[in-house]
């Protein structure tokens, strides 16, 4: 299977991608097509802090992001196993997706900067496949205040929905 870079962008369709999840069980993002807003997050490495105190979060405020109309989809690079391991070990009441080749980080431009830093990135795709948030770096302190910003996002795609009912 090739897989093509796509330069995602706001307002572009998310390319679907399909992975086999913590949970066992194989997850693709179409799967939330036309049920709930998805927010995607890629793990930089599982040795990031700071990737760890934002999933951790995002794990705290999981039931406010599904209240709010959204799933909550974690990357990582590793096999099932350390996924696995990884996500056992903040406790997540998400499965964590295995991404062992980086084929999906690939997808979404997420190469290492410099072949050292791997780049990480936050994303909110609405019920249509569209993205409407997205949010890459190599710089991983930007998680620090990410969770609460994302929670804000997709409570406003509710409040945006209202407004045109």
């Amino acid at each position: 299977m090739t897989i093509e870079s796509i330069d995602a962008k706001i307002g572009s369709v998310a390319p679907d991608f399909k992975l086999l999840a913590t949970n066992g069980q194989e997850i693709a993002l179409s799967d939330f097509r036309n049920k709930s807003n998805v927010i995607v997050f890629f793990i930089r490495e599982t040795t990031c802090a700071q990737c760890r105190t934002h999933v951790t979060q995002m794990g705290r405020m999981h039931k406010q992001f599904l209240d709010s109309g959204a799933e909550v989809i974690v990357i990582l690079g590793e096999d099932v196993k350390k996924a696995r391991e990884y996500a056992e070990g903040i406790n997540l009441p998400f499965p964590i997706l295995s991404d062992p080749d980086r084929a999906i980080y690939h997808l979404y431009e997420l190469e290492k900067y410099f072949l050292l830093f791997q780049r990480t990135a936050s994303l909110v795709v609405d019920k249509n496949g569209v993205v409407r948030y997205l949010k890459r770096t190599t710089v991983p302190n930007v998680w620090l205040q990410e969770t609460r910003e994302l929670y804000g996002f997709v409570d406003s795609l509710n409040e945006l929905k209202a407004s045109f009912n």
